[in-house]
């Protein structure tokens, strides 16, 4: 089963993408923060990382520069507010940005796709 790591120190955002993934026949990680998104990244595998710009203890983008130094190829996408920062988020190493605010079936389209 295809399964997704997703980042968020929102609780209402982390468990509303968590129940539309799993919709879609989806298993989700769920991480608070940037530590244990890296900490679970490590643990496991995934289809496709999930990750906030913005969460405490380490940013989305240095996750992801971490993840791209044990996974080159693992399809990251980040999730902003400031649609300014997808050109800093591209050279961080992800694959896709989505901006804040997300809705439903357009996104997670996009996740289902990357999860191949």
């Amino acid at each position: 089963m295809k399964k997704v790591l997703y980042a968020e120190d929102e609780v209402y955002n982390r468990k509303y993408l968590e129940l539309l993934l799993r919709k879609k026949g989806i298993n989700c990680d769920l991480a608070v923060d940037g530590v244990s998104a890296l900490a679970l990244f490590r643990q496991n595998s995934y289809s496709v990382v999930i990750l906030d710009q913005h969460m405490p203890g380490m940013s989305g983008e240095k996750v992801a520069k971490e993840i791209r130094t044990v996974d080159p190829n693992i399809p990251l996408i980040a999730i902003t507010g400031d649609d300014s920062q997808v050109p800093m988020l591209m050279d961080a190493g992800f694959t896709h940005v989505f901006i804040k605010p997300l809705h439903g079936e357009e996104y997670i389209g996009a996740i289902v796709r990357f999860a191949g």
